[in-house]
């Protein structure tokens, strides 16, 4: 009976590990995924209480180059207002790349985040985190909608 279907098991096998194979590399190693998690929150802990500059001077030499200071904080500032107060937020997952749209080859940890926010209850935010050359995680971009 086994040898009927052997080739309907190999099959079985090598799809599986086609489908799980690019899952297990796009999750991060722990130590990092700790790490990027740890710097998600300090950037957390500044947007939510309205300190944009802040947000922005602790960002990634790319998030800079990207966005100007003053556009982060406008852009921030009218997003937030429309959004209002934070009332929850949980990760939903992570994900370890090595190359992110518009932006150079490097290690990004894309975190997502189910939040709810007193007008938006249903929101989802996302925030990149990138190695940078100094040896240091920071955020490069983040996105809520």
């Amino acid at each position: 009976m086994f040898r009927k279907f052997r080739l309907h098991a190999v099959l079985i096998v090598a799809c599986a590990i086609i489908i799980v194979f690019p899952m297990l590399r796009e999750k991060p190693a722990p130590e990092k995924a700790e790490v990027a998690t740890r710097v998600a929150n300090d950037f957390f802990a500044l947007i939510d209480v309205d300190r944009f500059e802040a947000s922005w001077d602790s960002g990634s030499s790319l998030l800079q180059q990207k966005t100007s200071r003053k556009d982060w904080v406008k852009n921030l500032t009218t997003i937030r207002k429309q959004f209002g107060p934070l009332i929850d937020r949980a990760q939903a997952k992570s994900r370890y790349t090595t190359s992110a749209k518009d932006s150079p080859d490097g290690e990004y940890i894309i975190l997502d985040y189910a939040s709810q926010f007193k007008n938006h209850p249903d929101a989802k935010e996302s925030i990149i985190v990138t190695f940078e050359k100094d040896n240091v995680w920071r955020v490069a971009g983040y996105h809520l909608q």
